[in-house]
């Protein structure tokens, strides 16, 4: 006879403020990221009708949604720079070239697109589980609002980045 457990080993909470977010090409962006939310993840489904009902039946298409972050701009605001330089080298807006100086081979600097990963650690700071984004690449970089009128606070911006998978696995 099988018996069941009743309860998880680990009871400890996940925090918040556990993580490290790490893309190779951005070293700034990694050093001020303030947040990123774990994008949704969905499953479509097909409708199959028979005489009474409609039938909801898992379909094989997944949806990721976008991976958006957020983060502190350091003075020189060379956060920012970074994505805005990949961003206007994947659009050129000086010419025919869309590709600008980047190159479509994977792991370089000035690649088209590059992989990410978000580790979450435990409440000791130990990496727990890894979530990997393939082929991510910035779609927007919000504005920036400078002004004299509200008290000083640091300026955050944020990224949303588009990807075509992400997989999760145990550390």
């Amino acid at each position: 006879m099988t018996t069941y457990s009743s309860g998880p080993t680990n009871k400890s909470f996940l925090s918040n403020n556990k993580y490290e977010f790490v893309i190779d090409r951005l070293p700034h962006v990694k050093f001020f990221l303030q947040s990123i939310t774990l994008p949704d993840i969905s499953l479509n489904g097909a409708q199959v009708p028979n005489p009474y009902v409609l039938v909801n039946l898992p379909n094989n298409t997944l949806n990721f949604s976008e991976l958006t972050l957020t983060y502190i701009m350091d003075e020189e605001m060379r956060s920012w720079k970074e994505i805005y330089d990949w961003i206007t080298n994947l659009g050129n807006p000086e010419g025919l070239n869309k590709l600008g100086t980047l190159t479509r081979e994977a792991g370089r600097s000035n690649s088209i697109t590059s992989d990410a990963s978000l580790l979450v650690k435990s409440n000791a700071n130990n990496p727990l589980i890894k979530f990997t984004f393939r082929d991510i690449f910035p779609s927007t970089l919000t504005g920036v609002t400078f002004s004299s009128v509200d008290s000083q606070e640091f300026l955050t911006g944020t990224i949303t980045f588009l990807y075509t998978h992400y997989t999760v696995e145990y550390i």
